[in-house]
Formats: C-alpha cells, sequence, structure tokens
C-alpha cells in the first residue's frame, strides 16, 4: 500500500387479594343460656364460616394466570459458547455460500430456533444498527415460513455490506476508533487478490462490516432477555 496515498470512500395486571376478617364473637357471663340459644349461635357460626370459605373460594376462581412463553432455543450452528471454538468457521465479510463447501445444506436449511420462529432481531455490542432475520426465498421453499440458519447468515452478510454514511462515520467516538475503521476497511479491500476486484471494492468504499474494526469472525449468536413490542425474539451477535 506505499504507493499510494490512503483515502477512505463513501459510496400485565396484578390481582391483590384482602386477608379474610376474623368474625368477632360476643361473650356473655349469663348462665341462663338455652339449648336453642346454643344452638342458634352454633349455626349462625357455620353460616358465617360457609360464607367466608365461599369467599376464599371466590377469589381463588377468578385469579388470573398466565402462561409462559415456551423456552427458545438457537441451532447448535449459530450458538455462542465462551469457552469453546465455534461450530461454524465463518468470516462475516465473505458470501455465505462458502459455508455450503463443509455444511450440508439439509442443515443449513434446518431452522435457525427451537421452536421456530418467523423472525427476529440480531444486534451487536460493536454497532449501532440492527439487523432484521426473515426467510428468504429458498429457505421457504425448503423448510416452510420459518428463518432457517442460512437467513441468519446471509442476513448478517447483507446488512454488514452496507455502505456507511458519512455522518455516521464521523460520529465514530475517537481518532482511534476512525483510524482502526481505515484500518479494516484497506485490509478488507486487499484481501482481494484480483487487481481489478479490489480497485472496485476499494470504490465502493467504507462499509458496515468495517465499524467491526476486523472483528469479522463469527462466534455466534446470545439470546438477550428483551422481547420487542411484536413480541420477536432479540439476539446478539459475538465476533472476533
Amino acid at each position: 500500500m506505499s504507493g499510494f496515498m490512503k483515502r477512505v470512500r463513501f459510496s400485565s395486571i396484578n390481582a391483590l387479594y384482602s386477608p379474610v376478617p376474623s368474625t368477632p364473637y360476643v361473650f356473655t357471663t349469663s348462665t341462663s343460656t338455652s339449648s336453642s340459644k346454643s344452638s342458634h349461635s352454633e349455626d349462625s357460626k357455620d353460616s358465617k364460616r360457609r360464607r367466608h370459605v365461599s369467599k376464599l373460594t371466590t377469589h381463588s376462581r377468578n385469579k388470573p394466570f398466565t402462561i409462559s412463553a415456551p423456552i427458545t432455543r438457537i441451532h447448535y450452528l449459530l450458538a455462542f459458547s465462551p469457552y469453546q471454538l465455534p461450530p461454524l468457521p465463518y468470516d462475516l465479510s465473505t458470501n455465505p455460500s462458502i459455508v455450503k463447501s463443509f455444511i450440508s445444506a439439509d442443515l443449513l436449511f434446518e431452522p435457525a430456533t427451537d421452536p421456530p420462529v418467523s423472525s427476529l432481531i440480531i444486534t451487536c455490542p460493536h454497532l449501532h444498527w440492527e439487523f432484521s432475520i426473515t426467510p428468504m426465498a429458498a429457505s421457504a421453499r425448503k423448510g416452510g415460513s420459518h428463518v432457517s440458519v442460512l437467513d441468519v447468515l446471509y442476513a448478517l452478510y447483507r446488512g454488514l455490506r452496507l455502505a456507511v454514511h458519512p455522518l455516521e462515520y464521523e460520529a465514530l467516538p475517537s481518532p482511534e476508533a476512525i483510524a482502526n475503521v481505515n484500518e479494516a476497511y484497506y485490509s478488507r479491500c486487499h484481501s482481494i487478490g484480483e487487481a481489478n476486484g479490489r480497485q472496485e471494492e476499494l470504490a465502493k468504499g467504507i462499509k458496515r462490516i468495517d465499524f467491526l474494526m476486523g472483528r469479522n469472525r463469527f462466534l455466534g449468536l446470545s439470546k438477550k432477555s428483551s422481547r420487542r413490542d411484536d413480541n420477536r425474539l432479540v439476539w446478539e451477535l459475538n465476533a472476533s
């Protein structure tokens, strides 16, 4: 790169229950209590007890309940494990078609999650963009309307290939970050062996993939605890 000047380009409701109050009983010191009065008193006590039980039973029947959403698991090819090598060796800057050379099509078209979902969102701590994942036409022909493993890879690749706006570049937090993005841009372009292809890629300018600052190795997805308003799951991209 010594022969030219480096120049970057841009082309629920909670139910509350009150405690049941105890029934006050009046005691008398009179010794002239008839058996009929005693019987009436016992009947009255039993009636009050029954009313209390009925009150509790009614509250119990009306108690709201919710059904927990099923646990969603990620496909092992996409799963992030901090203590193991990723099962899918993939460079996020390359076309996902390359993985077809060492991963069977049947596996790649399997659902990305269990149970399968029709869409999901991926975020990354190194980027301020998010990626919405939906089934591709090819995937739909193979497995229906669910998001597949290959859908995830292609959506990330397409999203990271988008050009960066100059204002996004200027918003980088520090001169060091700018230098790292520039280095990632030139390194990515000059990794292309063919001269014309290399020049074409340089002319396309900085892309979102360069904002990873060289962390292009796919390590997998980890589930975030939040769901969006549309109930879509949010997953986090891990890269190094």
